[in-house]
């Protein structure tokens, strides 16, 4: 390997020490890369230090890879600015910008920073964005400590995957061009990964490593326009290449483009929803083999709590329109369970095509008995008893959901009590209305799983009095049982078995 292979250019004035004892920025930088790359790579891959002072355009092309810290300082310098647009112009010319799905210019931002105008030709470039971003303030702040906890998942992170797409350069040249393995990358295993707002970048960077450490090919791998149609125009090309889209919901709804009333984490998700809604009526007119299965996964943090109103609407908004279609999902569970299910999403090609052979199911026979799924969140399972009891004693087949085990697993025995019941009873006891209302819409959803006859009745059984709008369950032709406090009675069920006995 060359010992000058890797160029690393910054302004000066961006390498001061940072205090008495600790050197600069850059120095850092250079110093961490410098050992992972070599941790990876089993040998120095040679990263030069380059300035104002000691950089020369010539050189350029003698570097397999061009790491530029991109601040103000760095901008003002419009010898490297011009030197840096021509270098990327030539190599776009000669193909040779993009080394096996990855560009050999890398964007390094140690603090917000907008280069586009000042580097034009590298505006497209996703930037590693190596600062401290708080999700409380929306406050962006550079690192002067390089340990910790906050560095470990804003800073080291990003500079592992960064070692990695360099190594990955390295060691792709001299292929040809016209045989990238990452072009040949296919539609099924390729994903859109959404932006997000400031408070789920962390969340996005680990899904975004995990898919690529898997093989998997993670759109859009270029920046996003800052125009409204310009965006709107490339999410939905880079959404006709992809099987599966993502989008990360926390507090932060987003910043949003000039002139667009929307967010960009908004506008994602509608074009993701008339995606999927498009390719489900395309699908209608293919024969199975030539299908092209597309779905999306919305993930709501369960960790909400300081959410706007704004806020509260769109994710509302997120979920009734997931409701409407088996190929969109609202999930609201832990990140690594939110893992588990992109797995087996992508490699089973759908949630519920795969048949499954699970402890729990086996007594849950159709027939002539009615079943009735009795839906209870853990924390209300002694709750339910009386209720349950009482249902049984009346000829009804009441089943569960499953709480212990694989959680995929457990995903598939709740949809297919949701396609076999004859009626179901929601429990709202120690559970948040959140929960209620994704429930609801697993019921709405429930012809999208195979369920083919309508639910005789579904309600929702008030444990105590809950402060809601109750006209939201109305609207719904959800019946509301139960009673504002005391034990569980059997006329509170009369409306309930009515319709069932229709």
């Amino acid at each position: 390997m060359s010992n000058r292979t890797i160029a690393l250019i910054y302004a000066a004035k961006d390498d001061q020490p940072i205090e008495v004892g600790i050197k600069g920025w850059v120095t850092n930088f250079h110093r961490f890369l410098s050992t992972l790359m070599r941790q990876i790579a089993g040998e120095s891959p040679g990263i030069k230090l380059i300035d104002e002072e000691n950089f020369n355009p010539s050189e350029l092309n003698s570097f397999n890879v061009v790491l530029t810290v991109i601040t103000e300082n760095f901008t003002e310098n419009t010898q490297m600015t011009k030197a840096l647009n021509l270098y990327g112009k030539k190599l776009k010319e000669a193909g040779e910008f993009v080394q096996d799905g990855i560009p050999r210019v890398f964007k390094i931002l140690k603090t917000p920073y907008d280069p586009d105008t000042k580097l034009p030709e590298f505006k497209d470039l996703l930037t590693y964005d190596f600062y401290l971003l708080d999700p409380l303030t929306g406050e962006n702040h550079e690192f002067t400590r390089f340990f910790g906890n906050d560095a470990e998942r804003s800073y080291w992170m990003k500079l592992v995957d960064m070692a990695y797409d360099i190594n990955h350069i390295l060691h792709a040249k001299g292929r040809s061009k016209t045989s990238s393995d990452y072009e040949k990358i296919p539609r099924e295993k390729t994903v859109y990964l959404a932006s997000t707002g400031i408070d789920m970048v962390i969340q996005r960077d680990i899904i975004k490593r995990e898919l690529i450490r898997h093989g998997y090919k993670v759109l859009p791998d270029q920046s996003l326009p800052k125009e409204p149609k310009a965006l709107d125009r490339m999410v939905r090309a880079d959404l006709d290449h992809c099987r599966l889209s993502i989008h990360l919901v926390g507090e932060d709804y987003g910043h949003k483009p000039k002139g667009s009333e929307l967010s960009v984490v908004d506008i994602q998700n509608k074009v993701a929803s008339d995606h999927t809604y498009q390719m489900v009526e395309k699908n209608k007119t293919l024969d199975e083999k030539n299908k092209q299965p597309f779905s999306r996964l919305i993930w709501v943090s369960p960790d909400l709590n300081n959410v706007t109103e704004r806020q509260k609407i769109f994710i509302e908004d997120l979920k009734s329109d997931a409701a409407a279609l088996e190929e969109a999902e609202v999930l609201q569970v832990q990140l690594q369970e939110l893992k588990s299910i992109i797995r087996e999403e992508l490699a089973t090609g759908g949630r519920f095509k795969v048949k499954r052979k699970i402890k729990g199911l086996e007594n849950h026979k159709t027939g002539s008995t009615k079943m009735i799924y009795l839906i209870a969140d853990k924390s209300d399972i002694k709750q339910t008893g009386e209720l349950k009891d009482y249902l049984k004693k009346n000829g009804f087949n009441v089943v569960a959901p499953s709480y212990e085990g694989d959680l995929i697993d457990l995903r598939y025995i709740h949809q297919e009590n949701l396609r076999r019941c004859d009626a179901s009873i929601i429990y709202f006891g120690n559970s948040s209305e959140d929960w209620i209302k994704t429930k609801l819409q697993d019921l709405l959803k429930a012809p999208g799983f195979g369920r083919e006859k309508p639910l005789k009745a579904k309600a929702v059984y008030f444990d105590g009095q809950k402060d809601v709008d109750l006209k939201y369950y109305k609207k719904n032709n959800t019946l509301i049982l139960g009673s504002n406090g005391g034990s569980f009675m059997p006329e509170h069920l009369k409306p309930f078995l009515t319709e069932i006995k229709k």
